[in-house]
């Protein structure tokens, strides 16, 4: 549990995303009974159940534990973080990772010593999906090469994200896949040595700060009976994913069923609309639903025959399953009704400006922060209002060289309204590529 204005947030960790309907209708009714209503989707492709009193904590977590929504061990929740694309395994012939990742994850939450790790510590598990979150930064990052081959690798890198452009941190090195479990627990076993000297530092990147990339590698070598470098690895980018192929229907699919993709507005739900939506997944997608790090849903499994009914669905409960819809790619954080540190409402802030730029502002994603922390995004996107007072927003056009860490200003102090205006009114070809910017490898924000 974690204290907010609004009451505790339950983190509800899901594995690589995934829930069912029957876990979906007992979040549901958790969040009715226990809190305010408020179901977040995050940005680790986990939910969260906000406004949860003190006193009703201990029941909150038995329903979630009755539903399969726990840890293998009591100390293993924090550490519960690795990332897989949320289509990871669908097509046949395709380097499935999520052997490895359970691996990990199962490491991860039964060996005592990697515990100690911090709650936000990370790991990507990327198989080269064209549907992929990679400008999220992690701790450690392994990406497939080669994923058709018999012989796959990986490539891998810390502290950042898989290049992906000219620019970019470059990857360390590039291990075979029968090697990359060894290289992983290499790496913790690394940074949690130099941890141990190190107390206030919680994160790789801090390691890397200190120490210098060479002589981590020296350290990670010291304890591998194979090398890493080598291989130009340096010279290796991973290709750029869709841009918002977590969307409507997606392009992967086999035999006669599909995926369908879809947004709820700023990444929220409440108990009605998930409970609704475990229904249509247990009528449409086999009873699965997969939560994405876009802070949207999938429906797997959906037969061909029905996609465009689930699709119409899916709309009539309010999702979004169109990047020409602005709320389908407007994230925002909980704003200052729920967090001590905003200065805005952005929520109902986000709710406005999508509807004053519909059908103004196509492909483009906003991003609403309460404060400069940027809480729901760890990259800087496309467009980023941040609060300056009720009411007021700071608007910023991503940019490769700043000044902020948002991009360059456009317009300062501007109420809902006028932020509709300076979006909707910018020329086509002076609007930020949806596009991670070259050398924003690993510019996220210091605090994630």
């Amino acid at each position: 549990m974690a204290k907010a204005r609004d009451g505790s947030i339950c983190r509800v960790k899901l594995t690589f995303g995934n829930l069912s309907a029957e876990q979906a209708h007992a979040v549901a009714d958790a969040a009715r009974r226990f809190g305010n209503g408020v179901i977040e989707i995050t940005n680790r492709a986990n939910l969260q159940i906000r406004g949860v009193c003190p006193d009703t904590e201990n029941p909150l977590i038995a329903v979630l534990l009755a539903a399969g929504l726990g840890p293998l061990t009591d100390r293993g929740d924090d550490v519960r973080n690795v990332m897989v694309s949320p289509i990871a395994g669908i097509l046949p012939g395709k380097l499935d990772v999520r052997p490895l990742a359970l691996h990990l994850l199962e490491t991860l939450q039964t060996d005592a010593s990697y515990q100690t790790l911090s709650p936000k510590f990370s790991i990507l598990v990327d198989g080269g999906e064209s549907v992929a979150m990679v400008e999220h930064p992690h701790d450690i990052w392994l990406s497939a090469i080669d994923a058709d081959s018999d012989h796959p690798r990986f490539a891998f890198g810390v502290a950042g994200t898989p290049p992906t452009a000219a620019g970019d941190m470059p990857a360390l090195g590039i291990v075979g896949s029968s090697q990359a479990m060894h290289l992983v627990t290499a790496i913790l076993d690394v940074f949690i040595s130099w941890n141990a000297a190190n107390p206030a530092a919680s994160r790789v990147r801090h390691m890397i700060a200190a120490v210098g990339c060479e002589t981590f590698i020296s350290h990670l070598q010291a304890r591998l009976n194979f090398p890493v470098r080598g291989e130009k690895a340096d010279e290796w980018h991973r290709t750029l994913p869709r841009v918002n192929g977590h969307l409507g229907l997606l392009p992967e699919h086999h035999t006669n069923r599909r995926l369908v993709g879809a947004m709820p507005p700023l990444g929220r739900l409440d108990p009605d609309r998930l409970d609704a939506l475990a229904a249509l997944a247990a009528k449409n997608s086999n009873g699965k639903l997969r939560i994405t790090p876009w802070q949207s849903i999938l429906l797997p499994e959906v037969p061909e025959a029905t996609v465009s009914q689930t699709m119409r669905e899916l709309e009539a409960l309010g999702f979004a399953t169109r990047p020409d819809n602005p709320l389908a790619t407007m994230i925002s954080c909980s704003g200052s009704a729920g967090c001590g540190s905003a200065l805005g409402t952005t929520q109902a802030d986000g709710l406005r400006l999508g509807a004053l730029l519909r059908g103004r502002a196509p492909d483009l994603t906003v991003h609403l922060t309460g404060c400069v922390k940027s809480c729901a995004s760890p990259s800087a996107k496309p467009i980023t209002l941040v609060a300056t007072e009720p009411g007021y927003y700071n608007i910023f056009l991503r940019a490769t060289n700043g000044p902020s860490r948002f991009g360059k200003l456009l317009a300062a102090h501007v109420t809902i309204e006028e932020a509709a205006e300076w979006i909707g009114n910018l020329p086509l070809n002076s609007r930020p590529s949806m596009q991670r910017p070259l050398n924003s490898g690993s510019g996220g924000p210091t605090h994630a």
